[in-house]
């Protein structure tokens, strides 16, 4: 594992913090659910496993490949596509209270030999070249002021040919009312996200970090009802959040995360991509 750079973002520290508490109101994930329909039964861990694999499945793993998991939180997602692929993963986060919890779940899951995790900023890469043949970001690119930053260090690190998917939230118009942006802009700042792209604006992002557009899903009717469930969650906790939050970062989460998934305009995009493979040598005239 190469030495990385000393993150600079408060990101971690806001993980720090949160870390429990989310994942708590998440089903031990700290990503939202895929949800079949507004009638859905299933538990939001279920849910958030569902959308693990809607993620992993874009990736066309085989045994033995060598995955980077950019913002790998707890790790639960980590293990479970290790598990479920046969797969090595080096998973990054800012948070180090996250990467001692993960590497302690992939211990206790008998996993340790095919996964570790690191504090690692994605923006400041120091793997090798070449030196993963997929990686994947379940809502961590969100956190980037210019996606172009993380896709260019992700094409580095892959090899050619090799693939990665990101999950982030999406412009599909204009906010249609000052709360709706409202919203969103307490949402930006509370989570310090960067700014929220439209298709043509993320899809050229890609496209300027070398990568090639392989799909671009927008799965947000099936994503949208996690934050009325987290957010119901995140209420019944209580003066137990309040404890770890500022009053601001509190009255968000608690009062306005439930309101979230009625912003339409909002859609959630699953975007995978691929390293173009170098060219033929050409034969000799």
């Amino acid at each position: 594992m190469p030495e990385a750079p000393e993150p600079r973002s408060g990101v971690g520290d806001f993980y720090d913090r949160i870390n429990d508490a989310m994942a708590e109101a998440m089903g031990g994930f700290l990503h939202g659910g895929y949800w079949r329909g507004a009638d859905d039964p299933s538990s939001v861990e279920e849910a958030g496993v569902r959308l693990t694999d809607f993620v992993s499945d874009r990736l066309r793993l085989t045994p033995g490949d060598r995955v980077l998991d950019v913002g790998s939180g707890n790790g639960k997602a980590t293990v479970h596509i290790a598990r479920r692929h046969g797969v090595n993963v080096t998973g990054i986060t800012l948070s180090s209270h996250q990467a001692r919890q993960a590497t302690e779940l992939a211990e206790d899951s008998g996993l340790a030999g095919s996964v570790e995790f690191t504090v690692h900023d994605m923006l400041e890469l120091s793997f090798p070249d070449a030196s993963f043949d997929a990686a994947y970001a379940i809502e961590t690119v969100c956190h980037a002021q210019d996606r172009t930053d993380v896709f260019s260090g992700l094409a580095r690190v892959l090899r050619p040919g090799g693939l990665v998917t990101v999950t982030d939230f999406l412009l599909v118009r204009p906010l249609e009312s000052e709360d709706h942006r409202s919203l969103v802009e307490g949402a930006m700042k509370n989570y310090q996200q960067g700014p929220m792209l439209t298709r043509s604006e993320y899809e050229e992002c890609v496209r300027a970090a070398g990568l090639e557009v392989v799909e671009f899903l927008d799965i947000g009717e099936f994503v949208r009802p996690s934050y009325r469930i987290v957010g119901g969650a995140l209420a019944r906790s209580g003066e137990a959040l309040r404890k770890l939050v500022t009053e601001e970062e509190f009255q968000y989460m608690v009062n306005d995360l439930g309101r979230f998934g009625d912003i339409t305009e909002l859609g959630y995009a699953v975007v995978t991509a691929r390293r173009p493979k170098a060219p033929a040598a050409k034969g000799r005239s």
